[in-house]
């Protein structure tokens, strides 16, 4: 009897353990989905020092609240108020990107 009742719940314990694997994937994928689009977000603060540019892409350090976070633009960054010639040290910005760390991809910025 012990036999038979562990031949019947045996495949159901793998099946209902396997269902729980899917849906711990599904979720853990639409939760770092999530938290991308999540990251998208608009900075204020003041640029606290501007900073070497490396190939291609500039960046300035931004400090809003109490973080101080580096900003990386580049060409295809839209300004929507302001020049690049307007980013200096104590200038009133707005950064509109994708944060990872402390670093921020800078996709609109607002001088």
């Amino acid at each position: 009897m012990k036999k038979f009742v562990a031949a019947l719940a045996i495949p159901g314990v793998l099946l209902v353990g396997g269902l729980g694997l899917g849906i711990t994937t599904v979720t853990s994928a639409s939760a770092t989905e999530y938290a991308h689009v999540a990251m998208h977000h608009t900075w204020h603060g003041t640029v606290t020092k501007i900073n070497a540019k490396m190939g291609t892409t500039s960046s300035f350090s931004l400090k809003s609240g109490a973080h101080t976070y580096v900003v990386h633009w580049d060409a295809m960054t839209h300004f929507t108020m302001g020049t690049a010639k307007n980013l200096k040290a104590g200038a009133l910005v707005a950064v509109t990107g994708t944060l990872k760390g402390m670093i921020i991809t800078g996709t609109t910025l607002d001088v």
